[in-house]
């Protein structure tokens, strides 16, 4: 004899259910993955050497008179 109305109804819900965890694991090892391949990329973009030849001079600039008795004011501070 056939299935109940019941039964197929049991069936399909615990069909759902297996169909949910698996996606479920599924977006968690997409997730997970994608998290470690991030965390690889930073460290890999830290430990590669820095190209300090295109900054050649950008960082001097030339100095006012209010920055310097600013900087000069600190520098007594701090001794």
């Amino acid at each position: 004899m056939g299935k109940t109305r019941a039964e197929k109804n049991k069936e399909l819900e615990r069909g759902l259910q297996r169909v949910k965890q698996q996606r479920s694991s599924r977006q968690r090892k997409i997730i997970g993955t994608a998290v470690v391949m991030f965390i690889i990329r930073i460290i890999a973009c830290a430990l590669l050497p820095g190209d300090d030849a295109a900054y050649e001079g950008r960082w001097e600039k030339p100095v006012n008179d209010r920055q310097s008795k600013i900087l000069q004011s600190l520098e007594e501070n701090f001794k």
